[in-house]
């Protein structure tokens, strides 16, 4: 089978992620890398030893027999290099926020479809083995009527302070909120309505010199009384923890990441977990299909639920949103 032929544009936190996931990959092959740092390319040299290296993307993208392109760069860039490889041609998986400007995102998602190109963002845990046999559950009647879900997100340890400023990653609520907002309005399967928000400013005060917070919570209100809760922090200390909780009329479906990830299933005769749930590193198995999902639009541009420019500049929209309602203590309709 032959493989697709992807440049990979940065190495940085997700990237060195992405690029494990490359490294083993059976539908893609790296044969371009950019950053311009030195140990960066040292470490793409480790992994991609037949990869030509570059400090300049855009030598990556024009780079012989690339057919497309995997960007993890810092937030602030995506637009630009999004656009970049669209224009050289390329399909694109970027990761997410694909902007921080609704507009732009829309711009870009609409320049991919009128160019016949996908563009997906990363918004892994939709291929996470814990949250697609969630959502396949969820769908077939598992637990009834789904009323509520309840998403947290809880990271170990803040990241400086120049990552979490609001013009560089979205801070908190964008962040590491999108997630959030795209699994609740996919698993509900329509969109949200309106939201209110709580900043819950207690453990790292410095933050708010960047305009971010290290505490959070969200009620996304849907149609027909239905909700779903979101509770965010970058100081639970333990862990990079994420959990998923779902309530339906007849039964509830419980995902965790901690200690591995997995998915049970709760009704009148009890709770059982799931068979084909359970994998010891959830992150890495998402990003892993997210990429098999990625090359397979490729070549055959025949999915529906991938996760899109559009996607991506929805769970922001949602996200500026969860901030505006966090300042003004007011309902914000989304």
């Amino acid at each position: 089978m032959t493989r697709l032929r992807v440049a990979l544009i940065g190495l940085g936190r997700m990237g060195r992620v992405h690029a494990a996931a490359l490294a083993k990959s059976e539908t893609v092959e790296v044969i371009a890398v950019a950053d311009p740092s030195e140990q960066a390319i040292e470490f793409a040299r480790s992994l991609f030893p037949k990869a030509a290296i570059f400090a300049d993307y855009k030598e990556a993208l024009i780079y012989d027999q690339v057919e497309a392109c995997l960007i993890a760069s810092p937030t602030p860039l995506h637009p630009q290099m999004v656009r970049d490889a669209l224009a050289d041609g390329l399909h694109v998986l970027c990761e997410k926020p694909l902007a921080l400007d609704i507009k732009v995102a829309n711009e870009l998602a609409n320049m991919a479809t009128n160019a016949n190109l996908v563009l997906q963002i990363g918004h892994w845990r939709r291929f996470s083995p814990p949250w697609a046999i969630a959502k396949r559950m969820l769908d077939s009647g598992a637990i009834g009527e789904p009323i509520m879900i309840r998403l947290s997100q809880w990271d170990a340890n803040s990241p400086p302070a120049s990552f979490c400023d609001v013009t560089v990653s979205g801070g908190l609520a964008i962040d590491c909120g999108v997630h959030e907002y795209d699994l609740a309005e996919w698993l509900f399967g329509s969109p949200a309505t309106a939201v209110r928000a709580w900043n819950l400013t207690l453990v790292e005060k410095s933050l708010a010199a960047v305009g971010d917070v290290d505490n959070l919570c969200a009620i996304l209100e849907f149609d027909n009384s239905r909700a779903a809760f979101v509770d965010l922090s970058r100081n639970c200390r333990y862990g990079d923890d994420v959990r998923t909780e779902i309530l339906g009329s007849d039964g509830a479906i419980y995902v965790d990441l901690l200690p591995t990830g997995r998915t049970r299933l709760a009704t009148k005769d009890g709770m059982v977990e799931v068979d084909g749930s359970q994998v010891a590193d959830a992150t890495a198995a998402g990003v892993e299909n997210q990429l098999n999902a990625f090359a397979a639009e490729v070549s055959s541009r025949g999915s529906t639920d991938l996760p899109d420019g559009h996607s991506s500049a929805r769970a922001t929209q949602i996200g500026h949103a969860v901030n505006l309602a966090a300042k003004t203590a007011d309902r914000i309709e989304v």
